[in-house]
């Protein structure tokens, strides 16, 4: 029994080492990709290996295409031109929560019988 309790103690520290090591490695990715002049706004994937991208330079907006091995300037963007298309349309204190989700479908289920 002792080697059992030993054993999940052994595995619950592995796993709760692992979480810390992926933390904080993830942090120190994350911090090599920060750019001080430049960030991507936007980016959607068009095709295989193939996408769009808002790229913001200091003040300017650039639409940029990404390819396999290349990267073309299509066009520079006005900053009134950007208008944000996916907008929800309720706040995030206006959406119900997943409990209030829950209760729904169940009385749509026993509705259904």
């Amino acid at each position: 029994m002792l080697r059992v309790i030993i054993t999940f103690l052994v595995a619950a520290g592995i796993i709760y080492l692992s979480y810390l090591a992926s933390k904080y490695i993830g942090k120190g990715v994350n911090m090599n990709q920060r750019s001080r002049y430049m960030r991507v706004i936007d980016q959607i994937v068009v095709g295989q290996d193939r996408s769009i991208a808002i790229v913001q330079i200091g003040i300017k907006y650039v639409l940029v295409g990404i390819a396999s091995g290349q990267v073309n300037i299509l066009s520079e963007i006005q900053d009134e031109d950007l208008v944000q298309i996916n907008a929800p349309d309720k706040t995030m204190s206006e959406l119900s929560n997943f409990k209030d989700t829950l209760e729904k479908w169940k009385t749509i289920g026993k509705r259904g019988k």
